[in-house]
């Protein structure tokens, strides 16, 4: 007999809907946060009049949850989606004669039947509060199934709608091998323009994983097995289990981007409240630079609440017994005080080795892309980074047209940087 997963949050009509935890909150946030962001980026210029975009919800939840602070109701990720979308919708269209059309398609879906159930009335019910607009109400299809069973359907619907396949696939999967990584690199690769915003609980995988074929099955039926350092496991686990976890993520995070396929990758832990140990990842997954840009200053902006345990400026993914000592133990890096100078300074580091290990003009783009999903730094601590070097004579910029800048806290991805002809710190 198949043992059955274990379930976080349960609904039924009638009975109070289960509470939210605080960790959780936050990436509810963030979710809600980023739909409103994506559409007020992809409709900054004023010139286009329509977008069309599907969100999906693959693990949906019945929609409600308590609050943690006792002080009601809240929304779970399928409303507040919606209502991002209304609030973007409404901000684009203020003082407009002619309003611009912000045309959603919803897939929600849950495999409990209840939680379905109570999905229809939360939707009904705050919709009759005025709190979600009919148009996308009219377009929210819930549905009972299995997230892997629909997504060729889904895949199918996206590709065939017009004016570009924009969607944005959040998978918030309790247990952390409910996904294949094929699977999300086929959303990746078959749809031009997804995303995928995705829950791993690492913290679950630390916690139970060893040489034993029970505990390779998970990681062989996700695409991963092969990233995890299989013969190392009881001596690294025996040992200091900091660089254990270090070691673990550096395997983890590789695998995830690799296997997906996806060109860009934001990866930090959801901070929980309390002594509690780091939980799990919130990870965005996509091939455009903007998108990723968007998604990771919304982790700066949420400061306090993510963090990782690799190196504040550019990490290492993946790990090589035979170079530990190039793997430098890190205290957690929380962006709390001070983590943007570490960040700058580790990202200049990097960079200026980076510069002087080409040994030839390499534009700006080229440097910060290669490496943007290894460091929790946005574009603007890159490019403060490379302020820092100019300043110091580390490097030559030039323009896109080979004239030579001055330093400047305005850098453009076009512009080229050379080592500089003086002997400095990292020849």
């Amino acid at each position: 007999m198949t043992k059955k997963k274990k379930k976080k949050y349960e609904w039924e009509l009638g009975k109070a809907p289960p509470v939210l935890q605080q960790h959780s909150a936050v990436k509810h946030r963030i979710i809600e946060s980023y739909v409103r962001n994506y559409v007020q980026t992809v409709m900054a210029p004023a010139t286009i009049p329509r977008l069309q975009l599907t969100l999906v919800d693959g693990f949906s939840g019945g929609g409600c949850y308590l609050a943690e602070n006792g002080s009601g109701f809240v929304d779970g990720s399928p409303l507040l989606m919606m209502r991002a979308v209304r609030e973007a919708r409404a901000r684009l269209n203020l003082g407009r004669n002619k309003l611009r059309d912000i045309v959603v398609n919803y897939e929600l879906i849950d495999i409990e039947p209840k939680t379905v159930e109570y999905l229809h009335y939360w939707i009904a019910a705050r919709n009759s509060e005025g709190l979600l607009d009919q148009v996308d109400v009219q377009r929210a299809a819930v549905k009972r199934a299995s997230f892997l069973d629909e997504l060729p359907r889904i895949k199918a619907s996206i590709k065939a709608r017009k004016m570009g396949e924009r969607a944005i696939f959040v998978l918030d999967q309790y247990n952390y091998d409910d996904l294949p990584m094929e699977e999300m690199a086929g959303i990746l690769r078959e749809i031009k323009k997804s995303e995928i915003i995705l829950t791993f609980n690492v913290g679950s995988l630390m916690t139970f994983i060893s040489d034993q074929a029970a505990n390779r099955k998970p990681m062989v039926r996700i695409g991963l097995e092969r990233y995890i350092p299989w013969q190392d496991i009881g001596e690294l686990k025996a040992g200091d289990s900091q660089k254990w976890r270090q070691v673990l993520q550096r395997h983890v995070a590789h695998g995830i981007k690799s296997e997906t396929g996806a060109r860009y990758a934001t990866l930090f832990f959801v901070k929980p409240l309390g002594s509690n140990t780091w939980d799990y990842w919130l990870i965005h997954l996509c091939n455009n630079y903007k998108a990723h840009e968007v998604m990771k200053d919304l982790h700066w902006e949420h400061a306090t609440e993510f963090g990782h345990e690799l190196e504040p400026g550019v990490f290492m993914q993946g790990y090589d017994a035979n170079r530990d000592q190039d793997y430098t133990q890190q205290s957690p890096f929380d962006f709390g005080p001070g983590s943007r100078e570490l960040c700058v300074d580790g990202i200049r580091e990097f960079m200026g080795r980076q510069i002087y290990a080409h040994d030839k003009p390499v534009t700006l783009r080229e440097l910060i892309e290669g490496c943007v999903s290894r460091s929790p730094g946005s574009t603007q601590h890159f490019l403060e980074a490379a302020h820092v070097l100019h300043t110091s004579q580390d490097i030559v910029v030039c323009d896109a047209s080979g004239c030579i800048r001055r330093p400047s806290k305005n850098y453009n991805f076009d512009d080229v940087v050379e080592p500089s002809r003086l002997i400095r710190l990292f020849s």
